[in-house]
């Protein structure tokens, strides 16, 4: 058992969120078969993730979510953080006042999150406590919401003489220039391509 998970146990019994011997029984359960204290609590049903998330907010006075919605996604940091890091830490950048990422995070103690996620986006880290659940969905969704999230984006305004470059240029050339584009950008597959065209 860390100290962490020594403080957690003792917090949620002070709190009367678990008995000493549920606690007792997530400890066994710990030492026979490893993780994490918080995780073990949770899938024994003695406490609920999004009573766990608030109560750790509270004790390390920090802001806590039990859902995350668009809304509050910071998508320039998400385009600067590589996804792979995101899964690796549990987290998620939500949107602050500008200065520094708050960071929505199961653990608000996890350092080795906070300072690789500092370092990438060159900015301090503010730690917020979510539910493993709300994460690990927003993960999963985070493609969806990037592509709803670009789509509401304004599109740049096109200079006249761009317009007039384009006006210039073969509408065949063109057509094939946007096709390869949104294959390369991952809209559409080559496969949908030719087997749309063998049908037309």
């Amino acid at each position: 058992m860390t100290t962490t998970d020594s403080a957690l146990g003792e917090l949620l019994v002070r709190e009367n969120l678990m008995t000493p011997a549920q606690l007792k029984t997530a400890l066994e359960f710990q030492k026979s078969l490893g993780g994490d204290l918080r995780n073990i609590v949770v899938k024994l049903g003695y406490v609920k993730d999004s009573v766990l998330a608030g109560l750790v907010a509270q004790e390390e006075n920090v802001s806590a979510s039990s859902e995350i919605t668009a809304e509050v996604l910071d998508f320039e940091a998400i385009k600067v953080i590589p996804r792979a890091v995101l899964e690796k830490h549990q987290v998620v950048p939500l949107r602050g006042d500008g200065s520094a990422i708050v960071l929505a995070m199961a653990d608000p103690n996890d350092l080795r999150a906070v300072e690789e996620i500092q370092f990438l986006v060159t900015k301090p880290v503010e730690p917020a406590v979510a539910t493993k659940a709300a994460i690990r969905k927003t993960l999963n969704q985070l493609s969806e919401l990037v592509k709803q999230q670009e789509a509401k984006a304004p599109r740049a305004a096109v200079s006249p003489e761009k317009l007039k470059a384009l006006a210039a240029v073969p509408l065949e050339k063109l057509m094939r220039a946007y096709v390869i584009c949104q294959i390369e950008k991952g809209q559409l597959t080559a496969d949908e391509l030719l087997a749309r065209a063998s049908k037309l």
